[in-house]
């Protein structure tokens, strides 16, 4: 009989503690995302070379996904992203984050989180879609593939 009771009572408790967990995602608030065109002008007019997806994460900091359009979907090739601003102190580009290398035969890469190059903090979502004059660039060696403004 005594076991009966602890069986009943542990049962209950387990109950109660998977319903209390239970988190209903409509009271969090919904997570954003911004899409952005990448084009390509080295033929001397713009071309689609896919997209770009600033991305709200969980804690608040921004994650970029990069979609690259079939024609640039290169085998073998080797893309550095970069999010570059424009300097004009200087009359030069400056690089506030660097995305990493992107292999050319992936069709979608997501970097999480964007880490601003000078502190190697995390960027916010707020923070990087808040900025303008600040654009994503898809670098081959010193050529610029694919670029897109945050606006």
């Amino acid at each position: 009989m005594k076991w009966k009771w602890m069986s009943l009572l542990s049962l209950l408790s387990v109950a109660i503690i998977l319903i209390s967990c239970n988190k209903n995602d409509e009271d969090g608030p919904a997570l954003q995302n911004e899409t952005y065109q990448l084009v390509n002008l080295s033929s001397g007019s713009s071309q689609s070379a896919g997209t770009f997806r600033i991305l709200e994460q969980s804690n608040g900091n921004a994650a970029v996904e990069i979609n690259l359009a079939q024609a640039f979907r290169i085998n073998g090739a080797r893309f550095n992203a970069v999010i570059v601003t424009y300097d004009e102190s200087t009359d030069s580009e400056l690089v506030y984050a660097n995305l990493g290398e992107i292999n050319g035969g992936s069709a979608r890469v997501l970097i999480n989180p964007v880490l601003q190059l000078s502190t190697n903090q995390a960027i916010s979502y707020a923070d990087l879609t808040g900025r303008t004059g600040y654009t994503l660039k898809l670098l081959n060696g010193a050529n610029v593939q694919a670029s897109g403004q945050i606006q």
